[in-house]
C-alpha cells in the first residue's frame, strides 16, 4: 500500500463511508486534516486476534459441471485496497459477484462483518460495485447520474445534494456537474461511475476490471486516483483485474487465482520476490525459470544440479528439500548482470548467445540462449557513462546472479 497522499480539496470534504453515519477519526498532518490514511505498518492481516471485514469459507460455485471457484477461503481486511489477481476465467469476477450477491455459492459461505450474507440480497448488502461499462445514463448529467441510486432509495432531496457534491468533490468533478456522459472524457466518465458508488457510503467497495476500457496513459492515472480515494475514505476495495502491473501498484495484498483456486495470498512486494510455485512467479513479472535437483543441502544454501546444462547453482532458500528433489530456481531478469567476460567465479554463472535485444530507453532487456536452448532474460539500465563496449545481439555473453536472489519452487 503506498503511504498517504497530501491533503486535498476531496479529502478535506471528510466524506463519510461509515455504516453508522458517525465521521471517521482523522490524523492531523502538516498539510491538512486526513481521513484513515494508513500508516506505513498497516497490515491487520498479521493481527491473529483481528476479524476480517470479509471472509470467504469454503466457497464453491458450479455453472453446471464447470467449478468456477473451488473450495476458496480467504480473509479480507477493514481498509485494505485488496486485489483479485488472474487471467479470463480463473474465477475471480465469479467470487466478486458472490460477494455482492449477484451469484449464490454452490457451497460455503461469506461473511461480512461477522454476519453470515449468503442468502441476503443484493441491495442489502453493505457493498457497492462499480462495473467496467461504468453504466452511465446518457441523458443524465453527472450530477444526476451521482444521485441517482440515492433518489430510488427514496432519500430527502437535501441529502441527496450533500452527498453528490460530496462525492464529485472526492472525484474532482466539480466543473463538469452539468455534462452528460457524451461530454466527457473516458477517464472523467469513470470518475462518475465511481462517484456513484462512492455516494451510497458502501462498507466495502468491488471493482469489476474498472479501468479496463481506459488507454494506458489514463489507466496510470486512474490508478493513483483511485487509490488516493481509498486511502482518504478508508473504505475497503476489492478489485479485479488480469493486469498484473495494476495489482502491484493499487493493493495492499494480492490473490492471484488460477481455475478456480488461490494460488497465492500475499502483499506485492512478497508475491514478487518470494513466488510460491512456478505459476504464480510466470504470472506476475517476468521470471527466469531453471529446472535442476538439489544436489547438497547445508546450513539454509542448497546446491541445485542444472537439469539440462553444465553446471551447479548455489542459493538461500526457506524452502525445506532434500538431496535428489526436482526444483525449479526462479530468478528475476534485473537480478542477473551480463558481461562479456567471464566471471572470476564459476557459481551462478551460464554461457550464452545474444538471441534478441529490446531496448526500452532506461533499460535494455537481453534474451540469451544459453546451453540447453533456453532462452535467458536480463536486464541492464543504460547509464550516461559505461565502461564496458555494448552488447548486441550475436555476442557471446555470461550471466551471472548473486546466491540470494534466487527462489527454490518446489511446485
Amino acid at each position: 500500500m503506498q503511504g498517504p497522499a497530501p491533503s486535498s480539496n476531496a479529502t478535506d470534504a471528510h466524506f463519510n463511508l461509515t455504516s453508522g453515519g458517525a465521521t471517521p477519526p482523522q490524523s492531523q498532518t502538516r498539510s491538512g486534516p486526513r481521513t484513515f490514511a494508513p500508516q506505513s505498518g498497516f497490515a491487520p492481516w498479521k493481527n491473529p486476534i483481528k476479524p476480517p471485514i470479509v471472509r470467504f469459507e469454503n466457497v464453491t460455485k458450479r455453472f453446471g459441471d464447470f467449478v468456477a471457484v473451488n473450495n476458496c477461503t480467504l480473509d479480507i481486511y477493514e481498509r485494505e485496497f485488496f486485489a483479485l489477481l488472474g487471467p479470463s476465467g480463473c474465477g475471480k469476477s465469479t467470487l466478486l459477484r458472490m460477494l455482492a450477491g449477484f451469484e449464490r455459492p454452490t457451497e460455503g459461505r461469506i461473511i461480512v462483518e461477522g454476519q453470515d450474507i449468503t442468502d441476503l440480497p443484493p441491495y442489502e448488502r453493505p457493498v457497492n460495485m462499480m462495473f467496467q461499462s461504468y453504466a452511465l445514463f446518457p441523458h443524465m448529467t453527472v450530477e444526476s447520474n451521482i444521485g441517482f441510486g440515492l433518489r430510488q432509495e427514496g432519500m430527502a432531496k437535501s441529502e441527496i445534494d450533500i452527498r453528490v457534491d460530496q462525492a464529485m468533490a472526492m472525484v474532482e468533478l466539480m466543473p463538469f456537474a452539468k455534462r452528460k456522459p457524451n461530454q466527457l472524457s473516458g477517464g472523467q466518465q469513470q470518475r462518475v461511475a465511481l462517484a456513484r458508488a462512492i455516494a451510497k457510503k458502501p462498507r466495502i467497495m468491488l471493482l469489476d476490471e474498472p479501468l479496463g476500457a481506459l488507454d494506458k496513459r489514463l489507466r496510470g492515472q486512474a490508478q493513483f486516483e483511485l487509490m488516493r480515494i481509498q486511502e482518504s475514505t478508508g473504505t475497503t476495495f476489492i478489485i479485479v483485474t488480469h493486469d498484473q502491473e495494476e495489482a502491484m501498484t493499487v493493493s495492499s495484498r494480492i490473490a492471484v487465482m488460477d481455475k478456480g483456486i488461490i494460488a497465492q495470498v500475499a502483499t506485492p512486494g512478497d508475491i514478487y520476490e518470494y513466488p510460491g510455485s512456478r505459476y504464480v512467479a510466470n504470472f506476475i513479472g517476468d521470471v527466469n525459470i531453471l529446472e535442476g535437483k538439489v544436489s547438497a543441502v547445508s546450513d539454509g544454501v542448497i546446491d541445485i544440479a542444472w537439469a539440462d546444462g553444465p553446471g551447479t547453482f548455489k542459493t538461500r532458500s526457506a524452502e525445506n528439500v532434500t538431496v535428489g528433489q526436482q526444483v525449479w530456481l526462479a530468478l528475476r531478469p534485473e537480478k542477473m548482470r551480463i558481461t562479456h567476460d567471464k566471471p572470476e567465479q564459476s557459481e551462478n554463472a551460464i554461457s550464452g548467445k545474444v538471441d534478441d535485444v529490446g531496448y526500452l530507453g532506461s533499460i535494455s532487456h537481453y534474451h540469451v540462449r544459453v546451453a540447453n536452448g533456453q532462452r535467458v532474460t536480463a536486464l541492464r539500465a543504460n547509464s550516461a557513462q559505461s565502461f564496458e563496449r555494448a552488447i548486441t545481439w550475436e555476442d557471446q555473453v555470461w550471466l551471472q546472479w548473486p546466491a540470494d536472489t534466487g527462489v527454490v519452487l518446489t511446485k
